[in-house]
């Protein structure tokens, strides 16, 4: 009969193996942060998705952030702000569209959108490199038609 110390014991050993087991199948990641700048001012309000170059740094969904009012960002991978794994990547920009109403599958008409070359992975012509340690990357520079003067 096991009494409650060695049970307690083996509960603990328990979780930690379950808790080592759930870690293992995630990758080490690096905070990275950045800008976005657009005809040389800061960007507000763009979704980035970092698409790695090499499979092996796929975690199921790209890294990805959103910028401030600065046009500064964050990348998220496992929980915010925590960067993406050391490696290449292809970073995808844009917009996201909001529906009208919760549930809606009506949207908001955007009254601007960066040039589409810079929407999906396979056109984008801007890459990153993430770096073992903390990332502070140069600022992603895109150029385009001008800015509507309320956004």
């Amino acid at each position: 009969m096991m009494t409650p110390c060695r049970t307690g014991l083996l509960l603990v050993a328990a979780a930690a193996l379950l808790t080592a087991s759930c870690e293992k199948g995630k990758l080490k990641i690096y905070a990275v942060r950045g800008q976005v700048l657009y005809n040389g001012q800061p960007l507000k309000g763009v979704a980035l998705a970092f698409h790695p170059v090499d499979a092996a740094n796929d975690i199921g969904y790209p890294a990805h952030a959103k910028t401030d009012d600065q046009g500064n960002f964050k990348l998220t991978s496992y929980v915010d702000d925590d960067g993406a794994p050391a490696g290449e990547y292809n970073v995808a920009l844009a917009f996201e569209v909001e529906a009208i109403d919760e549930g809606s599958d009506q949207s908001k008409k955007l009254t601007f959108q960066l040039p589409v070359k810079y929407h999906r992975k396979e056109t984008t012509d801007i890459g990153a490199t993430v770096a073992k340690g903390d990332n502070q990357l140069e600022p992603f520079k895109l150029l385009g038609p001008p800015l509507p003067a309320k956004r």
